[in-house]
């Protein structure tokens, strides 16, 4: 699945006007407590994206509790805000998959 962090930069920007509103979905390692991941992946995003709020989060576990999806309402400023989430994101221990 193609997702607006896979677009390069000058095509992304031709895409979309910023500032953007981007739903940003985040899904857990197997057995990582809701509440530990939900504070990770926070961490990170206001790292990149200093005005997000927690209330922007939409949470969603597995039929089976293992897996953790969290969907994050963002309002990016710039394109390179996107791709640094994204990366960050991607590089975390706790982080399965970005889409």
């Amino acid at each position: 699945m193609v997702g607006f962090t896979d677009i390069p930069s000058q095509k992304l920007e031709d895409l979309v006007t910023f500032p953007v509103l981007i739903p940003v979905k985040a899904v857990s390692q197997k057995n990582i407590a809701q509440e530990v991941f939900v504070q990770e992946v926070l961490q990170v995003t206001i790292l990149h994206v200093p005005d997000f709020v927690e209330e922007k989060i939409e949470i969603r576990a597995s039929s089976s509790g293992n897996y953790h999806a969290l969907t994050l309402m963002i309002t990016f400023e710039h394109v390179d805000q996107v791709h640094a989430l994204d990366a960050a994101l991607r590089a975390h221990p706790m982080v399965r998959m970005v889409l």
